[in-house]
C-alpha cells in the first residue's frame, strides 16, 4: 500500500511528448511513460493489464515499456518517489474506433525498426520523382523549386459594393504578423468587421462526383518553396493556380466517394460545401494522398499497414485543409501548425503541405516507437470491440488503467472518419459511449453504456486488485453520473489524485468552463461508507487554503473539489462554472 499512497500524493505528469505521442496524433492520449510507472508501481512482473477504452493504445504500450524501463520512466518514479518493479507485464485492450484499433493493432505488431526505415525509405524513393512535378514552382528569380506549403485565402463579399475580398490580403499584416478584427475593402474604401462579412461562394465541377457543386471560393494567396538548399516564399500568381489545376484535372469520378457523416461537429460557416471526404482537402493532396495509398498495397501485411499507420500519422492534421497558421506574438511571417485536436476546423487561411516532405520527417517517431518496443517479449492483445461486453473471464485481470470518454466532449467517431473512410472502416457510433444530439444519446443513454462498461471490469477484475480511471469533465450533472456508474457497478474510489497534462487541448484552451489536471481515480471493488456532510463551499475554500498559494488555479481547485466528493461518496454539485465562481468570492474575502 505504501506505493499506492505515494502514488497518489503527487500529480502524475504527463508530458505530450516522446516517440509514442509523437508517432501518430489521437484525441485526449496519455503519455506511456507515465502510464508505465503507474503498471509497474500496482503489479508485478507477469500480470495482465487491461484498457476498456484503448484509444491509441497508450496502456498497452505503457504495459511492454515496462520490461525495459525508459530514462524518463525512472525519473518520474523517483519524483513521486514509488520503487517500482520493473519486468514483463502483459496487455488487453478493447477499442471500439476503427482508427484507434487499427493504430493500436499497427504498433503491437512490433516490427523491427530497421525494417520499417528500410520499408519507408524504398516507398519514398519511389513516388518522389513520381509526384514531386505536382508541387512544382518557380523561386522568385524565376528558378525551378519545390513548394514546402501554400496558404490559400477565402474570399468575403463587400455588403456595400459587392466586391470580393481576399481576406489574407486585406484581413492580415505583417510584421509583426497579425489577423485583423477589422477589414476595409479596396474597391469602395468602407470598413466592416471581418466577422459580419458573408464569404463568396462559387460553382465547380467536383471530379470525383462528375457534377456541378458549390464551395467557398478560395486561392492560393502565398507560396513557400524551396530551391537547392535555399527556402523562398512569394505571393501566388495565376501561373501557380494554373498548374494546380493540371493536377485537379487528373482527378477522376469515383463509383463509391466516400460521404462525411456529420454529427456535432458541422458548422454551415466553414464547413460550406464540404459532404464528402475528398472536400477536406485540396485537389491536389487529395490526388496525391490516394495514389500514395494505393501505393502500399504491394508491400507485405505487417509492412503495408505501418505505411498506412504513416501515411494517417500526417493525414487529418497536415494533408486537408484543416492544416492552418497562426499569428505568434512580434513574429515577423506567419507560423504553421496543425489542425486543431479534437475538431474539424478549417480556418480563412487553409494550408496546403508538400505530402512527400511531412512524411520524410514524420517517419522519425514511428520508428523510434517501434525501436522501444521490439525487444519487449509481453503479450499485447488488441480488442476491436466494444467492452459493454468483454470476453476475459470472472476475476482474471490484474489491474486496469483505462480513460473512457468524457460526456460530451469529443466525438471521437466524427473526429476519426476523416482516417477511416481511408481504411473503409467506419466506428460503429451505436456502441459509441457518447453524449451526443445527433445519435440521440443523452446523460441517460450515456450513463447506462458507461456503467455496463465499469461492471465488467468489475467482473474480470481480481478481487484484491484496482482499476485507474481518467476523467474529465465540468459538468456536475456527468461527474454524478460516473459517481453512480462506480456505485451500481459494485465498486468505490480508494485514492485520487491529478493526471497533470503539460499541454491542454484546444477545447480546455478556448473554454471558460475547462478543467485543468484530468482527476485519477483508484478504484476498487466495495462500497462507499459516505461521510458526513459538508458543504461545496467549505470543501473549496478548504482547499484554497491547502493550496497555500497565492495564485490560485482555479480549475486544478475544481479537479480537487471533484476528488473530494468522489472519494466521499457524495454528489458533484457545482459545475465548473459554479465553482469558479465561488473561488472568486473567496480570493476577494481573503484579500480584504
Amino acid at each position: 500500500m505504501t506505493n499506492l499512497k505515494k502514488l497518489f500524493k503527487n500529480p502524475l505528469p504527463s508530458a505530450r511528448s516522446g516517440a509514442f505521442f509523437n508517432a501518430f496524433s489521437y484525441p485526449t492520449k496519455i503519455s506511456p511513460e507515465s502510464i508505465a510507472v503507474y503498471i509497474a508501481s500496482i503489479t508485478k512482473p507477469g500480470d495482465t493489464v487491461l484498457d476498456a477504452f484503448g484509444g491509441s493504445g497508450s496502456t498497452g504500450v505503457a504495459a511492454l515499456l515496462c520490461e525495459y524501463p525508459t530514462d524518463n520512466m525512472k525519473a518520474i518514479a523517483k519524483k513521486i518517489g514509488v520503487k517500482p518493479i520493473w519486468g514483463v507485464r502483459n496487455a488487453v485492450c478493447y477499442e471500439i474506433s476503427s482508427y484507434g484499433s487499427f493504430a493500436m493493432s499497427t504498433i503491437a505488431n512490433r516490427l523491427t525498426a530497421k525494417v520499417f526505415d528500410e520499408a519507408v525509405d524504398n516507398y519514398i524513393n519511389e513516388v518522389e520523382d513520381v509526384f514531386k512535378e505536382y508541387y512544382f514552382a518557380t523561386d522568385p528569380e524565376g528558378d525551378d523549386g519545390i513548394i514546402r506549403h501554400v496558404i490559400w485565402t477565402e474570399y468575403l463579399t463587400c455588403p456595400d459594393c459587392g466586391e470580393e475580398i481576399s481576406y489574407f490580403e486585406y484581413g492580415t499584416k505583417r510584421n509583426p504578423v497579425a489577423f485583423l478584427k477589422e477589414i476595409s475593402c479596396h474597391k469602395c474604401g468602407n470598413k466592416h468587421m471581418v466577422d459580419d462579412l458573408d464569404f463568396v461562394k462559387e460553382e465547380y465541377v467536383d471530379k470525383v462526383l462528375g457534377k456541378k457543386c458549390q464551395r467557398k471560393k478560395r486561392r492560393p494567396a502565398w507560396i513557400y518553396g524551396t530551391t537547392g538548399t535555399k527556402n523562398w516564399n512569394r505571393k501566388a500568381s495565376d501561373e501557380d493556380y494554373k498548374n494546380y489545376l493540371k493536377v485537379e484535372e487528373k482527378l477522376s469520378k469515383e463509383k463509391n466517394p466516400k460521404k462525411i457523416e456529420w454529427g456535432e461537429l458541422h458548422r454551415s460557416g466553414y464547413h460550406y460545401g464540404i459532404d464528402y471526404l475528398h472536400q477536406f482537402y485540396t485537389a491536389r493532396n487529395y490526388y496525391v494522398f490516394k495514389e500514395l495509398w494505393n501505393k502500399t498495397e504491394k508491400y507485405d501485411k505487417k509492412v503495408q499497414a505501418a505505411l498506412k499507420l504513416l501515411l494517417l500519422s500526417y493525414n487529418s492534421s497536415n494533408c486537408t485543409m484543416m492544416t492552418r497558421v497562426v499569428a505568434k506574438k512580434d513574429s515577423k511571417d506567419f507560423v504553421l501548425t496543425g489542425a486543431q485536436s479534437g475538431v474539424l476546423y478549417i480556418s480563412k487561411l487553409p494550408v496546403e503541405k508538400n505530402i512527400l516532405l511531412g512524411l520524410k520527417r514524420k517517419s522519425a517517431p514511428i520508428s523510434e516507437a517501434y525501436k522501444m518496443l521490439e525487444n519487449c517479449s509481453g503479450r499485447f492483445e488488441v480488442k476491436h470491440a466494444s467492452s459493454t461486453h468483454m470476453e476475459e473471464t470472472d476475476n482474471t485481470i490484474d489491474y486496469v488503467f483505462t480513460d473512457p470518454p468524457f460526456g460530451d466532449f469529443i466525438p471521437y467517431a466524427e473526429v476519426n472518419q476523416i482516417n477511416e473512410l481511408w481504411l473503409k472502416s467506419r466506428t460503429d457510433r451505436t456502441e459509441e459511449i457518447i453524449i451526443s444530439q445527433s445519435q440521440n444519446k443523452k446523460l441517460k443513454e450515456y450513463k447506462c453504456l458507461l456503467e455496463n462498461v465499469f461492471s465488467e471490469i468489475n467482473r474480470v477484475l481480481k478481487d484484491d486488485s484496482y482499476a485507474t480511471v481518467v476523467f474529465h469533465a465540468s459538468k456536475a450533472a456527468v461527474w454524478a453520473a460516473l459517481t453512480n456508474v462506480i456505485s451500481d457497478s459494485g465498486m468505490k474510489v480508494a485514492l485520487t489524485n491529478i493526471l497533470d497534462k503539460k499541454q491542454l487541448s484546444f477545447k480546455q484552451v478556448v473554454s471558460s468552463d475547462s478543467v485543468q489536471g484530468d482527476p485519477l481515480l483508484l478504484l476498487q471493488k466495495g462500497r462507499t461508507i459516505c461521510a458526513e456532510e459538508e458543504s461545496d463551499e467549505d470543501i473549496i475554500s478548504r482547499l484554497i487554503v491547502a493550496q497555500n498559494d497565492e495564485k490560485i488555479n482555479e480549475r486544478h481547485i475544481y479537479s480537487l473539489y471533484v476528488n473530494e466528493c468522489l472519494i466521499k461518496g457524495r454528489k458533484v454539485t457545482l459545475d465548473a462554472r459554479q465553482a469558479y465562481a465561488i473561488i472568486q468570492e473567496e480570493k476577494k474575502n481573503g484579500s480584504k
